[in-house]
């Protein structure tokens, strides 16, 4: 097939060396530099934000396109009226419902559906009525991409601030107010073959950096818990596309797990972004990306056969104080619980310099991928942490 990813995000060499290695044509349109052309069959620079650019430049090939994808956040619902023009094949799932999280916490409610979201706000005077009196509670952006401007308020003096960060960093100005939910945070990661027809691929735990951002640090693919919790989140999962009205592709689903049961912070129409497909595909034999093109064709797809039983990622960040030192070093990398596990090394920072603490995924200056046992996993995870207790939200 000749696939279009019209919006790629940074970071997604995984996925398109996915779809060539099944044999599948491969064009991207992005800004020029986040794309590795060395992995493309085409590509082209447009504005991600502009149906009208990625129409002209999807256009501008001399043959047609088989099906259109996005795995950039912010350009989802574009892509798909670029696949709808184009008169081709691309994700279906309504437009809004993925990306507003006003849309999305307001069709959950309609549905009966527990949501930790208490409003949204244009206003601090409106973010001041929603919050008084339920601190702590959580300030984001309706409709930004990951985790930027999202923060941890414990009390009235803080309100402000986050609320000019959410509000500068959303499309239409809206900030989301939600209540703080205690609990560890995973996600799941789906895809919706037909409507009312999704499959769980995996449950993945989430390591976080402490409130409060509360900044994704790393993943670890299959999450250790309960069968009966594992159950609850593919249920919640499941009941929540159904609300949302997903009708094929994937999802990137985030739950905090508590005494009652799994809420649903949010859900992404899109695979998942940190490394987490590559993860999947290494412990569960799932590839979240052939599996997203499988649904919006229409077809089906099973897992190949796990290379490990057990994947993790761990992120590197500054703490605003101590310059950056790279944890894995010629020495460590050398012997166990690294050698053996450690499967990708990446750094975006010298040694030496100082970095602040990080407030969003811009500020990750590397990342450390390994795969094996849980046992050598979880050895060289407490390698790198150095004893350092792993926050998970609770």
């Amino acid at each position: 097939m000749r696939v279009l990813i019209a919006g790629l995000g940074d970071n997604k060499d995984f996925g398109l060396k996915s779809l060539r290695d099944a044999g599948h044509f491969v064009g991207v349109i992005d800004l020029p530099h986040r794309i590795p052309v060395n992995l493309c069959d085409w590509w082209r620079a447009g504005d991600r934000f502009s149906v009208d650019s990625m129409l002209e430049e999807a256009s501008s090939a001399d043959f047609t396109w088989d099906a259109v994808l996005c795995w950039e956040e912010l350009s989802t619902d574009i892509a798909r009226e670029v696949a709808r023009k184009l008169g081709v094949p691309g994700t279906r799932m309504p437009a809004g419902h993925f990306r507003d999280k006003g849309l999305m916490h307001g069709r959950l409610r309609q549905e009966g559906l527990p949501t930790p979201q208490l409003g949204v706000a244009r206003t601090l005077q409106e973010c001041e009525e929603l919050a008084e009196g339920r601190f702590p509670l959580v300030v984001k952006p309706t409709d930004y991409g990951g985790s930027g401007g999202v923060q941890v308020v414990t009390g009235p003096d803080g309100l402000a601030v986050a609320f000019r960060s959410a509000a500068t960093l959303s499309a239409s100005g809206r900030v989301a107010v939600d209540r703080y939910v205690r609990g560890k945070e995973y996600s799941v990661e789906a895809v919706t073959w037909a409507p009312g027809d999704t499959e769980v691929l995996a449950v993945t735990e989430k390591h976080l950096t402490r409130p409060p951002y509360c900044v994704e640090l790393g993943h670890v693919v299959p999450a250790v818990l309960p069968d009966a919790d594992r159950e609850a989140l593919a249920a919640a999962t499941r009941a929540a596309l159904d609300a949302l009205g997903m009708e094929a592709g994937v999802c990137h689903a985030e739950f905090r797990m508590t005494e009652e049961g799994p809420v649903l912070m949010e859900v992404a129409g899109r695979p998942a972004g940190g490394q987490i497909p590559r993860l999947v595909e290494l412990a569960t034999g799932w590839n979240i990306n052939l599996a997203e093109l499988a649904a919006v064709a229409g077809q089906r797809i099973r897992p190949s056969e796990p290379a490990a039983e057990c994947a993790a990622i761990r992120c590197f960040v500054g703490d605003g104080v101590t310059p950056f030192t790279h944890p894995v070093t010629l020495a460590n990398a050398s012997r166990p619980p690294l050698l053996g596990t450690l499967r990708e090394l990446r750094y975006s920072a010298g040694e030496g310099t100082v970095h602040r603490v990080p407030r969003g995924p811009e500020d990750r200056l590397g990342y450390a991928l390994f795969a094996g046992t849980r046992e050598e996993v979880s050895a060289a995870l407490a390698a790198l942490d150095q004893g350092t207790e792993v926050y998970r939200g609770d």
